[in-house]
């Protein structure tokens, strides 16, 4: 049935990749081709389970002890785990998702998420997950929250709490893409706010974010949400635009 689909749907509308714009009629994906998705970097260990910067491969890390980079120093999230990389086909699925407001990508993203090989020994041993909070205003514009449909589609797969409302975002900040990390901080400054601290005391918190570039807005977020209580913070990123050694500096 599925391949009658596809076939019929060929015949009135031509279909090409996103990324490349290769022909994908008589194709089974929908969206990429098949060349375009194995260009797709994804990040595999070894990487800092604290900081999530890449190691070298006879390097080990312990998530409390952190990697040379970033032992000894505050991160104010517990760990971090990052699942591609920010360029290439990523960034072209991830604009037209969020700017184009091609909504529809949530599927193919979302199965890039669930690929993570982590992700079946990180997201059972947390409470509740927490999407990184769009103002309502941005909200309304754009039509959803793409932090918070990829924390639906985690919800959905492994049947764990999610919080959307709990922790705010109450400041209409610019748009952090061209800022310095000096102005993003600047920019994202009591930006957030917790409305039920009691919510999330003591609570193990699956924190998740689409793309991490400086790292301010989820630093920000997790600040916040330990101040409100929570035991710990464990942030997930769809996709990484920091380099090796970098990604500690926060």
């Amino acid at each position: 049935m599925h391949e009658y689909l596809h076939a019929f749907l060929d015949i009135f509308y031509c279909r090409s990749c996103l990324h490349c714009n290769r022909n994908l009629n008589n194709s089974y994906e929908l969206y990429i081709c098949d060349v375009c998705k194995k260009k797709i970097r994804y990040i595999h260990h070894p990487y800092c389970l604290r900081c999530g910067a890449v190691l070298g491969p006879h390097t080990n890390s312990l998530a409390k002890e952190g990697c040379t980079a970033c032992k000894g120093k505050y991160l104010p999230f517990n760990t971090l785990t990052p699942v591609t990389y920010y360029d290439g086909v990523m960034k072209t699925l991830i604009h037209k998702f969020k700017y184009a407001r091609q909504k529809f990508l949530f599927s193919l993203l979302h199965d890039i998420l669930l690929t993570h090989e982590n992700l079946n020994e990180i997201v059972p041993n947390v409470d509740v997950i927490v999407p990184v909070p769009l103002h309502w205003l941005k909200k309304m514009h754009r039509g959803f929250n793409q932090s918070e449909l990829l924390s639906r589609g985690i919800q959905r797969h492994f049947s764990k709490p999610l919080s959307t409302n709990n922790l705010c975002r109450i400041k209409n900040t610019a748009s952090q893409t061209h800022l310095s990390k000096g102005q993003r901080q600047a920019n994202i400054h009591n930006a957030f706010f917790v409305n039920h601290p009691q919510s999330f005391k003591g609570k193990k918190i699956l924190l998740v974010d689409d793309v991490l570039t400086t790292g301010v807005t989820a630093s920000e977020c997790s600040k916040k949400l330990k101040e409100a209580g929570a035991k710990s913070v464990h942030l997930l990123i769809l996709a990484s635009a920091k380099h090796p050694g970098q990604l500690c500096r926060f």
